[in-house]
């Protein structure tokens, strides 16, 4: 079975307002980086707040000849409806793809996701905290955070640590064991 980590990172505090994703596959133990792009946030949303700039360190003239998120979306699509889906903090990757879509009228795919923060702290109880960075940083990942390709990578080095520390590679049978929710998206 494919997992796809995805990662999202946004112009301001609104969901819609993507402005990079990455994309991370792992197929029969072999991870992929898939999708690595900035986004041209749709126009209603796309003003870039402070606050934002300051975490990604994305500002508006670096996205202004970048695809827009259809654009986009048509090659992530396939990716999402092919296995299951990982996120770290879905609810947040998740809200932006659904507003991203709704904003821009495209219909919502259907998929099964699950949440690598619930993973984490089923499989590293012991750490104090279950940021991305500090689980990446437990696993010896050089995690440049924030980065969206490299946040998707992370994501999916706490998948393949799961599965070796349980010695199950089903990514459902996996997350069985640890006791980690799949969701419907």
């Amino acid at each position: 079975m494919i997992v796809t980590a995805i990662d999202f990172e946004t112009a301001n505090r609104h969901p819609a307002s993507v402005c990079a994703l990455g994309a991370a596959v792992l197929e029969y133990g072999s991870i992929e980086e898939k999708i690595s792009t900035l986004i041209c946030p749709e126009k209603n949303v796309g003003w870039f707040s402070r606050q934002n700039i300051a975490v990604h360190g994305i500002y508006p003239e670096d996205v202004k000849d970048a695809p827009t998120f259809p654009e986009v979306y048509r090659t992530l699509k396939p990716y999402l409806e092919n296995g299951l889906v990982a996120a770290h903090n879905a609810r947040f990757d998740m809200a932006c793809l659904k507003e991203a879509c709704l904003n821009c009228g495209i219909p919502l795919p259907t998929f099964r996701y699950f949440d690598t923060v619930e993973l984490a702290r089923r499989v590293f109880p012991h750490l104090e905290h279950h940021r991305l960075n500090d689980v990446c940083e437990h696993l010896g990942f050089d995690l440049d955070h924030h980065k969206a390709d490299s946040d998707a990578m992370g994501c999916l080095m706490i998948v393949v640590q799961a599965m070796n520390l349980t010695g199950v590679y089903d990514p459902e049978e996996m997350l069985s064991q640890c006791n980690t929710r799949i969701y419907e998206f």
